[in-house]
This record gives C-alpha cells, structure tokens and sequence, in this order.
C-alpha cells in the first residue's frame, strides 16, 4: 500500500461523510487506504460511518474501527497511526475536508523524488463555524521546515500533512495535549518537512477558541514534548520550545492552578533568558516574560 489517510472522529456527525467523501475524490496512479477510528463519539457518528462504507461497498477501502470506550484524541490517534499499512500516511480529522482531488498525487510525488525530506504540507482554507469569515491558513508560506522552525507559530495546518510511516515511533507520548505540534516535531528530526503553496484542504474552526475550556491541568501536559523530541534530535532549540509551552499555559489555560501558574512562570522567565544570546536580549525578554506572568495572575484558582 503506497498511502494510508489517517482519520480520527469524534462527535463529528455532520461532518464526517464530506471529510470521507473527499478522501475517496482523490485522483491518483497508486492504491490508498482510510483508517477510520472512531473514539466512542457520543451521537450519530458511528452508524453514518458503518451505513456510508455499507451502502458504497468500501469494506476493503475503510478500514473503520470503533473505540468501545473513549480513550482520548492522542491515544486514538496513535491507535490508527499504528493501524496503517502505506508507506505514507496522509492526516485528516473527520470534521475537515480536501479540496484538491491532486493532494495526495503532488505530496507522493515529492516525497519519492526527495529522500531527504520526511514530510509534506500544503496552506488550507480556514472556516469559521456559524460564519462567512474565511482566510488562508498561511498568507506567506516557508517553502522547507526543519525542527527549529516548528518550536512556536504554526507554518501549516494538521489535515495537509504527509509523512514517511517509517519516521512514526511507538513511543509516541500519548499523554500530550498537541499530538499534531508532536508529530510535525518528531518527523522533522528525520528530514526536512516541504512546503506547497497548493490550498489542498477546508480547516473547520470554532471561534470559541481553546481557551473557553481547556486547564493548566490539560495544558501543562505539553512538556513532554521537549523531552521526548530530545530523544531523536539534540541539536534544537529546547529553551524556546519550553518557552513557547509556558506562554501556552499562562495564555491559554481558561484556569490555571497555583503550581502550574509557577511553574510556568519560572520556566518561562528562564527559558526566554537562555534562548536568548546577547545582554539586550536577555533584558528584554526579562520584561515581557513578566508582563505575561502578571497579565495572566487573576486566572489563578488554588
């Protein structure tokens, strides 16, 4: 098998078919597969998936699997990675959708044509849920990424990447709360990660944000991520990826506990110190750490 597109869904009912339906429009000279796995969704999604590959006689096309129990988007998703049988394995969550029936053909291409690059992404389209507000993902995009580039901002969206299964490894962490940030991470220790300027893919976004639900409890999680990318890539930038995780906790939690709040607080003080290399920097640095520390204060809950 030459590609497996890898889907996770949950409480995605009135998604999941355009999102399985537009895997299944891809044009291409070599066989793929979609595994579907499905983590104990709550509504209609199960049975519009097993009715879907039912009515169009995808048994051997999907391969669908249906969490008895919800065990967590990271688990899942580690679950279906492991399931894949390509040698590529193309990401796209059920509530997202492609739009460029050639996305799989470009990014195959690429990859076979350029051993040294371990991944592939393209821009997307965003869309904002109950609104005609769209925009690129990327306005500018950096045509080749390595693992410095990936520590803070975002360069692509999750449903237009691709990546070698042979860079996947099964100690992924499946405690983190940023599987995708994880992901792109670990695979750029292995190659470099291409950059199309191709708008392959529809990102469906709430503009409630992460930060009307998630805790520093759910947050904090994310160190992990150093550590464990640490293992495969010495040579990275680890204090401004520490950095970037405290500003998460602090920016994004909707309520932050009091040791999370310190130990965000002095990671981030520390970090941005060390990444930075001359005394201007440092000083500077200093100041916006505080004022972040102090703007976030009021979230705190003992």
């Amino acid at each position: 098998m030459k590609v497996s597109v890898c889907m996770i869904t949950y409480g995605h009912e009135n998604y999941i078919q355009q999102a399985i339906e537009s895997v299944l429009k891809q044009d291409c000279d070599f066989d793929f597969e979609i595994v579907l796995s499905n983590d104990c969704s709550p509504d209609s999604t199960d049975s519009i998936i097993v009715d879907f590959i039912n009515e169009n006689k995808l048994v051997g096309k999907i391969k669908y699997f249906s969490q008895k129990e919800n065990i967590g988007i990271t688990p899942n998703f580690v679950f279906a990675v492991q399931q894949c049988s390509g040698e590529y394995i193309a990401v796209l969550d059920g509530d997202d959708y492609w739009t460029d029936p050639l996305k799989l053909q470009k990014q195959v291409d690429f990859l076979e044509a350029h051993n040294d690059f371990s991944g592939i992404a393209t821009n997307s389209l965003v869309k904002y849920e109950g609104s005609t507000k769209e925009h690129l993902f990327k306005s500018k995009l950096k045509s080749k990424l390595q693992t410095n580039d990936l520590l803070e901002s975002r360069h692509f969206h999750t449903a237009t990447f691709m990546f070698r299964k042979a860079v996947f490894k099964n100690d992924f962490p499946k405690k983190v709360l940023s599987a995708d940030r994880t992901l792109f991470l670990l695979v750029s220790c292995f190659g470099s990660i291409k950059l199309l300027e191709d708008v392959t893919a529809v990102y469906r976004k709430n503009e409630g944000g992460i930060s009307r639900q998630v805790t520093s409890k759910q947050m904090k999680l994310d160190y992990v991520i150093a550590k464990y990318i640490k293992n495969y890539n010495t040579d990275f930038n680890i204090y401004k990826l520490k950095s970037f995780i405290s500003k998460t906790v602090l920016d994004y939690s909707h309520k932050i506990y009091f040791l999370d709040f310190a130990k965000a607080s002095s990671l981030l003080l520390y970090s941005n110190f060390r990444k930075k290399n001359n005394v201007y920097g440092k000083i500077k640095s200093i100041k916006h750490s505080m004022k972040l520390v102090v703007n976030n204060f009021t979230k705190i809950r003992l």
